[in-house]
């Protein structure tokens, strides 16, 4: 996993290193080309511990590039009245992106970084989150079940999206279409003492709790093998949606 995010960091930089290098001259000296941005989207439906903050930088008057990263942890799971969740050892994350933007000429009267624009990204996120678990209902289940569960995800796209920009100032950036092709990899240690019923209808409840919080989980479970200290990884798709507040200068 860490390979592969300095991998991330590396073409990041590289991408960036030749975006700057561009010719200016086609604006003006008092042209606001650099916008800071707070992605909303994990904040308010993942953990308001997720913190993601993007730079975007307008390289032509159609285009720029953006660059994402911040800290990113699995939320707490609701709903599973016959388990409690005793300690939580481990719960954290990191995620970094970066997207170029292609704004339509056509459809918007001005200039970038304001209207529809579409474009290439990549992601990267990461995830470790470890449980201890006690489970009380003695007719389904009995003892105790720890979890260490480490999840990466790289994935390629394309988006689409809109910005608005309010008084020259504060922008709205909403990414509401993104198809992704990803690669999820993971690892997942069990141990303790859990014997339970595997025809109960309350664990396919459950089921439907994890995958209705993870969604990418289920295809993840079906495709890869775990044991009870395993590894796997598995090809599938996503999608790329979020709302970012900024501010342009």
């Amino acid at each position: 996993m860490k390979k592969t995010f300095l991998l991330v960091l590396w073409l990041i930089f590289l991408f960036s290193n030749s975006i700057f290098s561009q010719n200016d001259t086609v604006f003006t000296t008092d042209y606001k080309r650099n916008i800071i941005k707070w992605n909303v989207t994990p904040f308010l439906l993942w953990s308001y511990k997720d913190i993601n903050i993007s730079y975007e930088r307008v390289t032509k008057p159609y285009r720029s590039f953006s660059v994402n990263a911040g800290y990113f942890e699995l939320p707490s799971l609701e709903g599973l009245d016959s388990l409690n969740f005793t300690r939580t050892q481990k719960k954290r994350g990191f995620s970094v992106s970066g997207d170029y933007r292609f704004y339509l000429k056509k459809r918007n009267k001005r200039g970038a970084p304001d209207g529809l624009f579409w474009g290439p990204y990549s992601s990267f996120h990461y995830t470790q989150y470890d449980n201890h678990l006690i489970v009380l209902d003695s007719d389904i289940a009995q003892g105790e079940l720890e979890t260490d569960l480490q999840l990466g995800i790289i994935g390629i796209g394309v988006e689409l999206g809109y910005q608005f920009v309010i008084k020259e100032k504060f922008t709205v950036d909403l990414v509401f279409l993104g198809p992704s092709y990803s690669l999820y990899a993971g690892k997942v240690k069990f141990g303790g003492n859990l014997t339970f019923d595997e025809e109960s209808e309350y664990l396919k409840a459950i089921h439907d709790i994890l995958i209705a919080r993870f969604p990418y989980l289920d295809d993840f479970v079906k495709e890869g093998t775990f044991s009870d200290s395993g590894f796997a990884k598995n090809f599938g798709y996503g999608m790329r949606y979020m709302i970012q507040l900024g501010f342009r200068f």
